[in-house]
């Protein structure tokens, strides 16, 4: 099909249903296939068919099998057992479909042995942060949840792509738990060793971007027999599937119960109400986290609502400003620099001390290695830099803005100073804003100090004062300077974790 032309999934699918329908009645062999393809597709021809077919052995070499539903009766009729198996309990509809009243997916690619004696369990929590913490009351549920299961009664539906899914993944590899994973992307491209996957797609995307995940939570949902829902919000696509799910075929849901009904986690009191026969509600012991998302927010909209600077604490720092250069962590959102993805989940199952990520956790960290590590990131072509900025922390309002997909602010008031004569001597220079021309004029050694900024405030970035230094820095080098956080809790915190050459100041007192 894909060599014949650019057909989307559903049409695929449609078509998938159209040659299951015959089999078992004009196709029992080959040769019938054959005669059914050249029918269906008149553009077919020996050269293309003799291609396709050496292709199709090529995937079944490599492991890759194709997989399709029960049928209505509740038998499936694979012409080959080797590679068909009865995997989905009813079928799934995505629409809009060529014809309405039959299923999307029809078939799916399977690689390993997707095959599970066990019932299948799948975990579902709404889109979160891409900064979390490992706090969270629904992060605590998970784990909660996991510590009751046996590996010889349950496995693990799930998926990859999406914090929720891979920590239940690695969760369930620490607990023993068997795994099937839905792949939101062609099946010939799931790497992970030692999981069998499926997916309604083969060696190529067939459906958009966003069609695609939820497709992927509805084939998970299916495939379940039991679900665990952590956080959902209410009027999103993962209620509507799960919604969707139950109302076809109920299966029993066992559903966290926050026990402060808020934005986040509406779904889950709109499942408990509307399918209570199949609906079972849990709590975790002990008051909710006062450290939550919401709180989070709150405190957000607290301090931005008139943009009022700092209040900082120490006098010699005000006057002693504009003899320093800052530079400011940042929370880190995913993997620490040198970090596996892998070892950063199981730093948050494990709630290790510093693996939220947070600004502060940047700064301690920094302190731990006695070293300031550049970064490409922000920078035109493939300079790692450190980048500093004069404004002291009680001008901080002047450059920070909030960033809501991270639910933190742009930049935050920890991080280090350092004599502005000294990291001129280690080669720091301010940066060189300006538009492309300015780029083609500055000479190649000195274009990682190039910052694109227009003409527009939202486009200009000269606020920032920023100054740019190339490489790393150890702190050895630094003879004058000090670490900033805002209270004498936080200060008492870097103190716990690594003993500081360089004094550290608050900035907040009282």
């Amino acid at each position: 099909m894909k060599r014949l032309g650019k057909i989307q999934g559903v049409e695929q699918h449609w078509l998938f249903n159209r040659l299951l329908d015959a089999h078992g009645e004009k196709v029992r062999s080959e040769g019938d296939l054959r005669s059914w393809m050249f029918a269906a597709f008149p553009a077919l021809n020996s050269r293309l068919w003799d291609t396709c077919r050496k292709q199709a052995n090529g995937f079944l070499e490599a492991g890759i099998g194709v997989f399709r539903r029960r049928a209505a009766g509740g038998h499936s009729s694979p012409s080959d057992e080797r590679h068909s198996a009865d995997i989905l309990s009813q079928p799934l509809r995505v629409p809009p479909s060529p014809c309405p009243s039959l299923p999307c997916p029809a078939v799916l690619f399977g690689k390993g042995s997707p095959s599970l004696d066990l019932p299948l369990l799948a975990v579902f929590n709404s889109r979160k942060p891409r900064l979390v913490s490992p706090d969270s009351r629904w992060f605590e549920a998970l784990r909660f949840f996991f510590r009751c299961l046996d590996s010889r009664e349950i496995a693990v539906a799930g998926s990859t792509g999406t914090l929720t899914y891979d920590l239940a993944s690695a969760l369930a590899s620490r607990c023993g738990l068997a795994q099937l994973a839905v792949a939101p992307f062609p099946v010939q491209a799931f790497r992970p060793a030692g999981i069998p996957a499926l997916s309604c797609m083969l060696d190529s995307a067939t459906c958009s971007k966003g069609k695609t995940p939820i497709c992927r939570d509805r084939i998970v949902a299916a495939l379940a027999s039991f679900h665990l829902v952590l956080e959902i919000r209410a009027g999103g696509n993962l209620l509507a599937v799960l919604e969707e799910i139950q109302a076809k075929s109920p299966r029993r849901e066992f559903i966290f119960d926050p026990g402060a009904p808020d934005s986040s986690n509406a779904g889950n009191y709109a499942l408990l109400r509307k399918f209570p026969e199949h609906a079972c509600a849990f709590k975790l012991p002990g008051p909710p986290d006062s450290t939550s998302v919401a709180s989070l927010k709150n405190k957000k909209r607290l301090s931005a609502k008139n943009g009022a600077p700092l209040n900082v604490g120490s006098a010699s720092l005000l006057c002693a400003g504009g003899n320093y250069l800052f530079h400011y962590t940042r929370a880190c959102a995913g993997p620490w620099p040198g970090q596996t993805y892998r070892q950063y989940l199981l730093d948050l199952l494990d709630r290790h001390p510093l693996s939220g990520h947070s600004a502060l956790d940047a700064l301690i960290r920094i302190l731990q290695e006695a070293t300031i590590r550049a970064g490409a990131g922000i920078v035109r072509g493939r300079e790692a830099v450190i980048c500093w900025s004069s404004h002291p922390p009680h001008e901080l309002f002047l450059m920070r803005k909030w960033n809501r997909a991270l639910v933190r602010w742009t930049v935050e008031p920890y991080g280090i100073a350092v004599r502005r004569d000294i990291l001129r001597s280690l080669g720091a220079k301010p940066a060189v804003y300006g538009s492309d021309r300015t780029w083609s004029r500055l000479g190649e050694s000195e274009r990682y100090r190039f910052q694109l900024s227009g003409s527009t405030p939202s486009a200009s970035w000269r606020h920032e004062r920023e100054w740019r230094l190339r490489g790393d820095l150890p702190l050895g080098k630094i003879n004058a300077g000090f670490v900033f956080v805002q209270t004498e809790e936080e200060k008492a915190r870097v103190s716990a974790y690594v003993n500081s050459k360089l004094p550290i100041v608050v900035l907040k007192r009282g």
